[in-house]
């Protein structure tokens, strides 16, 4: 008889219990599972019954001591867990069960029980309840609002076709949980049969729909067919769809569904295949609307991302055509199919989810959720307009820059001339002295982190082995060094090889030497996170009253102490809160202040203030937690704040983070939460 399927947490538990050499109460459990007494007590249950199946002593809770396994236990226990790998494990996170909560009530034919919810999520009451709480949160986001009613169960209530655009948004984010079949409140056999009919329509287009999208049509069908209320199509030119030879087919395989429903299918076999929905299909939505839409999100990833775009007329004119139609897939919940959009996530993770957490502000301002398909495209718009500073000229010009300008600075010279012989070192200066550097130079080679638009490289005074590296790995450098150690070997080879030779072994010599030179390079890289930077000497922690200003000036003095920052930083960050108001709040609780580098940045730094006593910044913004944060140029910094919108997205971790009373209880949960 084969051994009964005991979920992750289950799991979880036993692991926890294996590795104690005492009693561990059941408060210690939920705590280190992160879930609610009757949770543990639910899953004691469970274990309780795959024991008996074992024919091994079940787990007995002792009155006031909790859980112990013997020696002899664990061991059986051990072997037992062995014989189960072949299970699939899969525990849902809070964030998911409230998605799966979303789509749930949305998708069942009649309201929901709060039993069939605990059922399908093996949960207890109470985690049931406390996920609602979030459900409740995220409905309202959407101007939806989650309902119950006595004896009958719960039930989403508000605008259709949005509650419609949210099932197609969560499901298509928890859709490898519904391909695997962890939830299974839906009936795949009937989405089965809705494929194959899609499949066919497909065919007959003569069109190839990206992967992904026509099985999210074909969940979302049982919602069609429901047609539970009417839906209200504002703005859309139903004549020019029904010319469509996608409305014809639609008729042609779902001949019993709604009219109405027959209109809405049409349009989501419309806009999943082309990049802009045909603007004949919609009534023009006002260009003053759309253009403040375009400005407040240039507006809300400049905040974000801590960056100035120097074109923002350019990057306002490609987002406004890009919004002009992409606000009406978001109205109706189409999925586009963006073949790139697992690449962008994958390849620009940092700038998807500061783009991702721009997009948010978006989402409340036109009520919409927008699907990851196109927070790819937006991230797209973003990166190409972020300034990348790059040389200007053949030869490689480096100013040498040291704290007086003389000391240091001709040794350097010397030593930088004898390892770069292909470089044109433009002059030494002090760096008090260092002004519009990119007129002059394309790199700087400085013993001081200094603040430039123009690329450098901090070395020590005296030149290690280590500096020599760094300089002759940066992106500048490579290619060059590269080019002229092929040159030398080959003027010295080229006298015993035939001529007809001479391109493959440029190319062969090329090859070589970069991978020689990967080799050599520091273990050093441009990008940095979070608890790269931040350490115990960067967190202020208080329980005192103070002003706001005074706020920012203490978290931020460990930056003036340690060079990052000038003085002046701090007293442009005040001077903009006092003349925008508190624009700056990432959450309620959270403000994220910052300047541009030019207001006196000497080298990328962060600090933490954590103030068990609201810090009021105005009638309606107080922060617990105050980050001032030194971007250096536009990219180095954009994996801490990828950190930091992780840190704030995980209400446990923020409330923990609240209540610490030193430096180190910080490090130990953004450890916890960033690494493990």
């Amino acid at each position: 008889m084969a051994l009964i399927y005991i979920n992750a947490r289950c799991k979880q538990m036993l692991n926890v219990l294996l590795t104690q050499s005492d009693y561990i109460s059941i408060n210690r459990i939920a705590e280190a599972l992160k879930v609610s007494r009757r949770t543990v007590y639910y899953d004691i249950e469970k274990l309780n019954i795959w024991l008996e199946q074992a024919q091994l002593p079940k787990l007995e809770v002792v009155h006031g001591k909790g859980l112990f396994l013997s020696h002899r236990e664990r061991e059986q226990i051990q072997a037992l867990l062995s014989q189960d790998t072949k299970q699939p494990i899969y525990t849902f996170s809070p964030e998911e069960r409230a998605k799966i909560i979303i789509c749930y009530v949305i998708y069942a034919p009649e309201l929901i029980y709060l039993e069939q919810l605990m059922e399908c999520l093996e949960v207890s009451r109470n985690t049931i309840f406390t996920d609602l709480k979030e459900v409740s949160r995220l409905l309202e986001q959407y101007d939806l609002q989650l309902d119950y009613q006595p004896k009958q169960g719960y039930s989403i209530n508000g605008d259709v076709v949005r509650i419609r655009a949210l099932f197609m948004l969560y499901f298509n984010e928890l859709s490898g949980l519904f391909n695997s079949g962890i939830i299974k409140f839906y009936h795949p056999e009937q989405i089965k049969e809705y494929l194959e009919k899609l499949n066919q329509i497909e065919a007959e287009l003569g069109i190839n729909y990206v992967e992904g999208v026509l099985p999210s049509i074909a969940t979302l069908l049982p919602l069609l067919y429901q047609h539970r209320r009417p839906i209200a199509f504002t703005g859309l030119k139903q004549a020019e769809i029904e010319k469509t030879h996608e409305y014809a087919l639609s008729k042609k395989y779902f001949p019993d569904l709604n009219p109405e429903e027959q209109l809405y299918l049409s349009l989501h076999l419309l806009g999943s295949r082309v990049n802009l929905v045909p603007d004949e299909f919609f009534e023009s939505k006002s260009k003053n609307d759309v253009y403040d839409l375009t400005t407040a999100l240039i507006s809300e990833f400049e905040k974000t991302a801590c960056v100035i775009f120097d074109n923002p007329r350019e990057l306002e004119r490609a987002l406004f055509i890009h919004l002009n139609t992409s606000l009406y897939r978001y109205r109706f919940g189409i999925q586009i199919g963006n073949i790139l959009g697992d690449d962008v996530i994958k390849e620009y993770p940092d700038l998807f989810a500061i783009t991702k957490t721009a997009a948010k502000r978006l989402e409340q301002q036109i009520g919409f959720p927008i699907p990851d398909s196109e927070i790819a495209y937006l991230t797209l718009h973003f990166g190409g307009f972020l300034k990348i500073a790059d040389s200007k000229s053949d030869q490689l010009r480096i100013l040498i820059v040291c704290v007086n300008g003389i000391s240091t600075g001709n040794m350097i010279k010397r030593e930088v001339q004898k390892l770069l012989p292909f470089a044109k070192i433009v002059d030494v200066v002090a760096a008090i002295g260092l002004i519009n550097a990119q007129d002059i130079c394309d790199l700087i080679i400085s013993t001081v982190k200094i603040s430039s638009v123009v690329p450098s490289i901090t070395v020590h005074p005296v030149l290690t082995e280590f500096d020599r590296k760094s300089i002759l790995s940066h992106r500048l450098v490579a290619p060059r060094t590269v080019a002229l150690q092929r040159e030398q070997i080959f003027q010295v080879v080229k006298p015993y090889i035939r001529p007809e030779d001479h391109d493959a072994l440029l190319q062969d010599l090329t090859a070589y030497i970069q991978n020689s030179e990967q080799d050599l390079q520091p273990d050093t890289s441009e990008e940095y996170d979070l608890l790269s930077i931040l350490d115990t000497s960067r967190i202020y922690i208080s329980s005192k009253d103070c002003h706001w200003q005074q706020s920012i000036r203490i978290t931020g003095k460990c930056l003036i102490d340690n060079s990052s920052i000038e003085k002046q930083y701090l007293e442009t960050i005040i001077s903009q809160l006092h003349y925008y108001g508190p624009y700056m709040f990432l959450t309620d609780d959270v403000i994220l202040a910052h300047a541009k580098p030019e207001d006196g940045v000497n080298c990328l730094d962060i600090s933490m203030g954590i103030f068990h006593t609201p810090i009021k910044f105005s009638e309606f913004r107080e922060a617990k937690l105050v980050i001032i944060l030194a971007a250096e140029d536009q990219e180095k910094h954009l994996k801490i704040l990828q950190d930091i919108l992780k840190l704030i997205s995980d209400t446990d971790s923020i409330e923990q983070l609240f209540k610490c009373t030193n430096a180190l209880e910080v490090i130990s949960i953004l450890q916890h939460l960033l690494i493990t």
